[in-house]
């Protein structure tokens, strides 16, 4: 009886420690939504991945917090009457280098009303015109 209840233990604690392990292997992105003129918080914003079928919405504070499985390249920033805006989450250091930004910052989003636009990137030798 106490083999068995030594066995069962040790497959318990396997368990619980694969669990810890997997649940340590997700990665958290978090930070607050304003708006670009107001400078106040936006709630309700949906904050989603590409390569994810996660989505979470902020709050009235503007506080956002999602949680992936894997490092994702960009997080996308989307509501009604504001400019959909999409945030990259690794940035390419001298061509080679890659390490993921830190968050817990503002992002702002501008409403379409906003005499502000983000500006558009055009990539080196990209010629398309």
């Amino acid at each position: 009886m106490a083999i068995k209840n030594g066995i069962k233990m040790k497959k318990t604690f396997v368990l619980l420690l694969i669990t810890i392990i997997l649940l340590s292997c997700s990665t958290k992105y978090h930070g607050y939504v304003y708006d670009f003129d107001k400078k106040t918080p936006v709630s309700n914003v949906e904050v989603y991945t590409k390569d994810s079928l996660n989505i979470t919405f902020s709050a009235n504070d503007g506080y956002f917090k999602i949680k992936v499985k894997e490092k994702v390249k960009e997080l996308i920033f989307k509501k009604k009457g504001f400019q959909p805006h999409v945030l990259k989450t690794i940035s390419v250091q001298s061509g080679e280098f890659i390490r993921e930004l830190p968050f817990g910052d503002t992002i702002y989003l501008i409403s379409k009303n906003s005499k502000y636009s983000r500006p558009i990137i055009t990539l080196p030798g990209n010629n398309d015109k």
